[in-house]
């Protein structure tokens, strides 16, 4: 799945801790799918969206490293497997 930003995850797995918010991202997540996060669009969306529901400021630099990283990584949030590493590599199993 490559390197993403340190700092951004570890402020998204303290987040995603509360179930509230935990609610919010999946949502977020299960809404999108693997040809809207190729595109600009639906990465910088993806991103906002998720910066929205964990309620953190992020800057534009990390924004952009999240979407390009989001537009590269090849993720298909309605894949079980994807879902699955996607899962491992927030809670670092």
């Amino acid at each position: 799945m490559g390197h993403v930003d340190p700092y951004l995850m570890s402020i998204f797995r303290k987040r995603i801790a509360d179930p509230r918010c935990a609610c919010r991202v999946y949502k977020a997540l299960r809404s999108c799918s693997f040809h809207t996060l190729r595109t600009p669009e639906g990465a910088y969306g993806l991103v906002d969206e998720l910066a929205r529901c964990c309620q953190v400021h992020i800057t534009p630099e990390t924004r952009d490293y999240a979407a390009r990283w989001l537009m590269n990584c090849g993720v298909d949030p309605q894949n079980p497997m994807h879902r699955r590493s996607m899962s491992n590599l927030v809670f670092g199993r």
